[in-house]
């Protein structure tokens, strides 16, 4: 039985098989409806209906398409998603005659694998100055911060000289040790010793450990405002997203990066600051977005309500802090690492570090369909190679329970 007609101010989804086969063509019915509907969901569409064609349907007899061209004047549909463009019509010049007639009244036409949206854009320079003033009283990094960035970012430096730095703080001291002891790393004697830690560690994990603790300490501090954000739950994330990171730079390029793991763990430090500095709006966010893995629909509440996006706030914050260039590079294009000039590396890892660290913790199962395939062929993988990794990390993610306090 076919459906009416009925069209509300929305997106439609149209569907059209050319198999000649019952089931073949209901297959690749389902296959096309189930990728618009990701599409959809993914860019902040909001999907009012799919109108798949019938069976006696041809190439050159479509019921469901001349009805929405008949209807394009009242312009009740704002735009219409297909699977690809030949879905409208094999022959190109038809096709191109479609998209136009719909132009005309102001109705886009999108294809699930020709079409790609990009994030909000960069804000003006006028809510450039009011987020500012937003983080006006945003305290300094601790000395410590800065000392310990240095010593990382020269190479001539030793564990020794490390180790100094942080035994000066002894709450660092103590946090550094008690992670380096937990069950996590699983070490059968106890370590005592920073330098010995450092060792274990690395420089490159302790610089991430120390910048991450020192930034989110100082967001925890306010406790006088109920917080939109799970903050234990945020922590685990970050720190999950950073290992993952880490992991798939050195099995993709065969070595580690040192600033891969301090990018990853610090790269959703805006959500911090807008929850904190302005609390009332990013609420509004979370409960219009409380699902976090589609991007596109959280920087689009982000910049609805906060004006900012979370990467553009964090990256001003980073640069008011002077941390090194690719760390705020990164926080800015962790959702959109391809437009990323000179750290497009980097940040296509954190982008799939995040992305299967919140598989991981919220789902609970692997779903291609967050990913952006363009983004995933660009580095070289695909779904499967994804699977791998987030089938690791959920080995990992038990065992970080007890690495919570190190962020207290």
């Amino acid at each position: 039985m076919r459906k009416n007609l009925v069209l509300v101010m929305s997106v439609i989804g149209y569907v059209i098989s050319y198999k000649a086969k019952n089931e073949v063509r209901e297959l690749e019915n389902k296959r096309q409806k189930e990728k618009i509907e990701n599409f959809c969901r993914k860019n902040a569409l909001d999907l009012s209906e799919v109108f798949i064609e019938p069976e006696e349907s041809r190439t050159d007899y479509r019921p469901y398409l001349m009805k929405l061209l008949n209807n394009a004047s009242g312009r009740k549909f704002s735009a219409i998603v297909v699977y690809d463009f030949d879905r409208l019509a094999e022959e190109e010049d038809i096709r191109k005659w479609i998209i136009e007639e719909f132009k005309k009244y102001r109705i886009q036409v999108y294809s699930v694998t020709q079409t790609s949206f990009k994030v909000p854009p960069e804000e003006s320079e006028e809510k450039s100055k009011s987020i500012k003033e937003k983080v006006r009283d945003l305290p300094s990094l601790p000395e410590v911060v800065t000392k310990v960035t240095e010593i990382v970012q020269n190479p001539k430096s030793s564990a020794a000289e490390l180790s100094v730095v942080i035994s000066q703080d002894s709450g660092l001291t103590s946090r550094v040790l008690k992670l380096v002891n937990s069950a996590y790393y699983g070490f059968p004697k106890q370590i005592s010793s920073i330098q010995h830690a450092i060792m274990i560690l690395g420089f490159t994990t302790i610089k991430g450990l120390v910048l991450s603790s020192s930034i989110f300490r100082i967001f925890s501090s306010k406790n006088n405002l109920l917080s939109s954000l799970d903050y234990i739950s945020f922590w685990k994330h970050s720190l999950l997203a950073a290992i993952a990171s880490k992991r798939i730079y050195k099995e993709l390029f065969f070595e580690e990066d040192e600033n891969i793991f301090s990018a990853a763990i610090l790269h959703d430090i805006g959500k911090l600051i807008l929850d904190q500095y302005d609390h009332n709006n990013y609420a509004n966010v979370t409960a219009e977005v409380p699902d976090q893995i589609y991007a596109n629909q959280v920087l689009k509440a982000e910049q609805k309500y906060c004006e900012v996006t979370h990467p553009t706030i964090g990256h001003l914050v980073a640069e008011s802090w002077n941390l090194p260039e690719v760390l705020s590079e990164v926080i800015k294009f962790h959702h959109d690492p391809l437009k990323s000039e000179k750290y497009e590396r980097l940040a296509t890892v954190v982008y799939l570090g995040n992305l299967i660290s919140q598989l991981v913790l919220d789902s609970g199962e692997f779903r291609g369909d967050v990913f952006d395939e363009n983004i995933v062929t660009h580095i070289g993988l695909n779904n499967d190679d994804l699977l791998i990794f987030f089938n690791d990390l959920q080995e990992e993610a038990a065992q970080l329970e007890d690495l919570e306090s190190f962020f207290k």
